[in-house]
This record gives C-alpha cells, structure tokens and sequence, in this order.
C-alpha cells in the first residue's frame, strides 16, 4: 500500500508544488518540450503510416522497430545521454525482432517476436538509467511493470507542457483542446454503456456513428490521427517517468528461510526423481518393454508424455532458481539441487527421445518444433541456474535474457513451418496427411516447399491447394501491399504463380 501510495504522491496527479523535487533531466525535458514533443509526433506519424490500413504485418514492422530506435537515441543524445556501447545491443536486438516478422508469416512467431520487442524496448528504458546485468528475475519483472504504472500516471503531461509552452497570452483554444482530448475516451465509454442499457439509444448510435459510411479517405485520416497521438503521448510519457523518477538501481535482498525448509521438499522431490529417471533408463532408453503394464506396448510408452515431462522440467528450473535465492545455502541443498538438475536433464532427454519417436512416426509439426526448441532452451537456462548455486554472483538473468533472445531469433528465422513441411514431404511425399497440415495448420511459411512438387498435376495437390493458391494467396499478397510485404508471403505467391501455372493454365 505504501509503495502504490508513493507511487501515487510522485505522478502527475497532484499539483507540482505537492509533488518531490523534479529532477534535472526531466526539468531539461520540460524546457525543451517544443523538441521533444516535435519528435513524439515524428513517432507518432511514423506508426500511423506503417499500421494504419496495412494489409499485414512485414517490412512495415521492420522499418518501425529500426526507426523507432533511432528516434530513442535522438531523444537520448539531446538528454545528454549517449553511450553507443551500452545502447547499440538493445537497438540491434529490437531490429533483429523486427526483422524476425518480416521473415515469416506465422502469426504466432510474429506475435511473440512483437511481445518479445516491446520487453527489450522497456528493459532499454530501465537500463538507459540503471544497469540491469546484475539485476534478477523479480527486479526486472518489478521494474517493467512500475515502469508502465509511471508513464501510465504521465500520459497528461505531454498536454501539461504543451500548454506551459505559451507563457501569457490567450490559451483558450489551448485548453478546449486538451478538453475534447480527455472528454474523447470518457464520451466512448459512456456512450458504449449507455448503448448496452437502451436499445433506442443504441439504434441511435449505429446509424450516426458509422464509420463504414464515412469517406474513406476520411476514415484511413481519423485512424491515423488517433494512432500517432495515441503512440507520440506514450512516447513522451515514457521518457517523463524516467527522466524525472528512474528506477533505482539498488536491489533489496530478500530475507532468507531456513535452508531445512528447502531441504526438506527438495530432499523428497529428489527421491521421486531418482526413481522416475532410473524407469526411464531402463525402460525407455533401453527399449525393454518387459517392466510395462499388461497390455502396453513399446510403442505406445514412448510416444506419450512428453508434454507432462516439458512441464516439469520447467517447475523444475523455477525451483532451483527460487531455492538458492530464497533459502539460506547449504551443502545438502546444493547436493540436492544439483540432484534434482541431473534428473531434470534426464527427464527433457527423455521428453526429447519421446518426440522424436512421435515425430519419425507422425511427422512434423510447428508445435512439435517449438517443444524440441522449449527444451532446449530449458536446459541451456538449467546449467545457469545451477552455476548460481556454486557462484552466486553469476549474472542469471542477463544470460537467461541473452539466451532465450538469441533461441528465438534462431527458431523465428528457421521458418519452423517450412521446416516441418521439407520434413514431411520428403518423409511421407503428398499425402493427404503432409497435404492437410500444410493446407490447415501451418502458415504461408510452408508454401514455399511445395514448389519443386509442382511439375506436374498430382489429383491429392489439386484436392487440397485449390481455391487457395490460385486465388486466396495471391489475393493475401496483393493486399499485404508495399508496407506488409513478408519474404514468406512472396515465396508463397510465386509458390501459387507456379501452381496456376501448371494446374489451371496446363493441359
């Protein structure tokens, strides 16, 4: 409560005279607001004209993430703040995420690389004041998350300033302004309710506000405008929660349990390990099915469980983290979490010997490939986990960071659909299966791979591609236009050009 009450006290809510000192950097800011509002809206327009009315996501989001990073580091130089080789990585990190989306089309890859580029845009906001290497797990998850309760609490000071630019004079049209910009968000919702209460009122509403009858010139204009005041204020909010209250960069250590607490359950956790491990050497890795239940296969034993074992292994590496921070250390807990890390990389070898017989079996799938990848990257984090047990002062979470941005960038440029659809047909040809999954559940990625098969009409391609490529894809890319044009989403429609080719122009 205290935290959220100071919190509160430091913002923009009450009244300057009410709140601490301002501080140096954000009084500068104040001063030459005219600047730094300028440049807000540079990136307020240069969102609007990359994703407003964009037919998809692409070399838009990649010029976006690469420029927005060099309006960062203008802003930073006129602050007095330029140190290249603390700023170059968090910039080179947010274009290569941005490169990752324009390299494929698979919306979910997309989505976590977006995900993945805002975390490394707010982590060099933190670092920009504060350096975060030495910081764990909890810090920079806490700092984050105040970081968007601060700018949140500042998101009226770009107006605060802008209207303290004209000293004297005659602000009214100033301040109506500033009034229809906050009665804008409060008439929507007020609106919105009151249309949920009366269905007259609500009948009202829909015949004159419809946007669909507007002109389009007018309605691409209006969302335009709202995407670059919306993106600027957020802009310019961040840089006035860090430059007048930074996060700190001291960390409180947190007071330690007993390490009998953590032996205790570590202690029993281990002795179901044990077992459950030496089962799966004997067993599993071994191929001997004489300790299975009556009526159960090999075959049925190894291509089962490896979602459960994913899921442990990850508990797994949480609790070792947790443990040598939360628990005073100790030779047996050290003994013990070293245990519990040796069954934990015998449980994801056997998760991973488990998908593999799925998949030599079933194919390859997108969501098989991101298990293999998950594991991967658990086991690279688990060996740095339990470094910090022998060396606390090993910086985990910058190498967790390092590591799983690195992982990603490798998974996101892989193209892991196009990886699974070269995998299956060459395993199983066009089969109806191979056809099927890359017609159904993978994206525009896999396209690409069905080119050299396309020589000659094959009745099970004609089944499954028509209607998609010869009219759907080609109508996707020319949608996508200039600002979502995607390497994957080309290679798909040359795939597609080559399909009509032969299947609607041939003999």
């Amino acid at each position: 409560m205290n935290e959220v009450s100071s919190w509160y006290n430091n913002g923009a809510f009450l009244p300057r005279e009410a709140q601490r000192p301002e501080g140096k950097l954000h009084a500068f800011l104040r001063e030459n607001c005219r600047y730094f509002l300028q440049l807000s809206l540079g990136v307020g327009g240069l969102f609007a004209w990359c994703f407003t009315e964009a037919g998809g996501l692409g070399l838009n989001f990649a010029l976006w993430s690469a420029l927005w990073g060099c309006f960062v580091l203008q802003a930073l130089k006129k602050l007095g703040i330029r140190r290249l080789r603390r700023d170059g990585g968090w910039y080179a990190a947010g274009a290569l995420l941005g490169l990752s989306v324009f390299w494929t089309a698979n919306g979910f890859i997309q989505f976590v690389s977006i995900l993945g580029w805002c975390i490394v845009q707010c982590l060099w906001a933190l670092n920009v004041f504060a350096d975060i290497r030495d910081w764990h797990f909890g810090k920079a998850a806490g700092a984050v998350i105040r970081l968007a309760l601060r700018s949140a609490g500042r998101l009226a000071e770009p107006f605060r300033h802008l209207v303290a630019v004209k000293k004297g004079g005659d602000r009214t049209a100033m301040h109506v302004l500033i009034g229809l910009l906050i009665a804008l968000p409060l008439a929507w919702a007020v609106t919105a309710l009151l249309s949920g209460a009366d269905a007259v009122f609500r009948g009202m509403v829909r015949r004159v506000v419809n946007v669909q009858t507007l002109p389009d010139a007018l309605r691409i204009g209006l969302k335009g405008l709202i995407c670059a005041l919306v993106t600027g204020t957020v802009f310019y909010a961040v840089m006035c929660a860090q430059t007048d209250a930074p996060e700190p960069q001291s960390q409180r250590e947190p007071a330690k349990a007993p390490s009998a607490v953590a032996v205790t359950f570590t202690a029993v956790l281990a002795a179901i390990y044990l077992v459950f491990c030496a089962i799966q050497i004997g067993v599993l890795f071994s191929g001997s099915g004489a300790l299975l239940p009556e009526g159960y296969t090999y075959a049925q034993y190894a291509r089962e469980g490896f979602f459960q074992l994913l899921a442990v292994s990850g508990i797994n590496v949480l609790l070792v983290i947790v443990s040598q921070r939360r628990f005073v250390s100790g030779p047996a807990l050290k003994t013990l979490l070293c245990v519990i890390s040796g069954c934990t990389y015998v449980m994801e070898l056997s998760s991973a010997w488990r998908m593999a017989l799925y998949v030599s079996v079933y194919g390859l799938t997108f969501l098989r490939m991101l298990v293999i990848w998950f594991l991967a990257v658990l086991a690279v984090i688990l060996a740095g986990a339990v470094r910090t047990v022998f060396c606390p002062s090993f910086r985990l979470f910058r190498f967790s960071l390092a590591v799983c941005l690195a992982a990603w960038l490798a998974f996101a440029f892989a193209r892991p659909d196009a990886l699974a659809a070269r995998y299956d047909l060459r395993r199983f040809g066009l089969s109806d299966s191979t056809l099927s999954e890359i017609r159904y559940d993978l994206s525009a990625d896999a396209l690409g791979e069905l080119t050299p098969y396309l020589d000659r009409k094959d009745p099970a391609v004609e089944r499954y591609m028509d209607g998609w490529l010869d009219s759907a894809i080609p109508q996707w890319y020319k949608k996508a236009g200039l600002r979502g044009f995607n390497c994957s989403l080309r290679r798909a429609a040359e795939t597609a050009e080559r399909y009509k080719e032969v299947y609607c122009h041939g003999d």
